[in-house]
């Protein structure tokens, strides 16, 4: 709609008058500059990578972020699997429930998913058989051709995070979210494909999980051990 949510302006105005301050620490756009934005963007990019039970909890009193202006407590159910990120848990119906969201509150919008995926420890010699980082492909991806073929939100493009190790912010090479395992330790910076690439180059060559496919029998055989029931759902990927 051009402008911030009015839920968020107004909690933060709200927030902004409880601190002391004559006016809301938010930004204000001009009517001039919303009519400017609306309609502007041409895609929804969209970075996700894991789910949060949340509820209300008044946060007053607390330092300043982004966190505190929600006021509300995260907390996440103990049978989820956890990443080497601590803030990362494989939860893949939070997937498909915030691509329909998406989809009903912003218009039906083209989504682009732009980052979505999986971290293991930095290890000697390095995880090739990353087991975690396959299941949670096979549940989230799965999530995402429900969301296409069975919820009909426009999901244009799935992008896998990421190709290779890299360095990731404030945890530099302690976290591995690659495809393929790199040896920073080598100037050459050799790149061994891990176990979850072949499996994303199949789901890539069958444009998802096809009947008679073998990335689908594949599926079906991990499913027990990595979702915790038979498998089901969307065989088609977004074209």
């Amino acid at each position: 709609q051009g402008d911030y949510p009015p839920a968020m302006k107004d909690t933060i105005l709200r927030k902004s008058v409880e601190q002391g301050l004559r006016q809301s620490r938010l930004p204000r756009f001009t009517p001039e500059e919303v009519a400017y934005i609306r309609g502007t963007s041409d895609f929804f990019g969209l970075n996700h990578y894991s789910t949060n039970i949340v509820a209300h909890s008044d946060l007053t009193g607390q330092p300043t972020s982004i966190f505190t202006d929600q006021d509300v407590n995260g907390t996440v159910a103990p049978e989820w699997p956890r990443a080497a990120s601590s803030w990362l848990f494989s939860v893949p119906w939070g997937m498909r429930r915030l691509l329909t969201y998406i989809k009903q509150n912003y218009d039906d919008p083209e989504i682009f998913i732009t980052e979505n995926g999986w971290s293991e420890e930095e290890a000697d010699p390095p995880i090739l058989e990353d087991r975690g980082r396959l299941c949670y492909y096979m549940g989230y991806i799965d999530e995402v051709l429900k969301a296409f073929d069975l919820d009909e939100v426009n999901v244009r493009a799935y992008t896998a995070w990421s190709l290779m190790d890299n360095f990731e912010w404030a945890e530099g090479y302690t976290e591995r979210f690659g495809l393929h395992s790199v040896n920073f330790g080598d100037p050459n910076r050799p790149r061994t494909p891990k176990r979850s690439a072949s499996f994303y180059s199949d789901v890539i060559a069958n444009n998802g999980f096809p009947e008679g496919a073998d990335v689908t029998e594949r599926v079906r055989g991990m499913w027990p051990e990595c979702r915790g029931g038979p498998a089901g759902g969307a065989t088609r990927t977004p074209a």
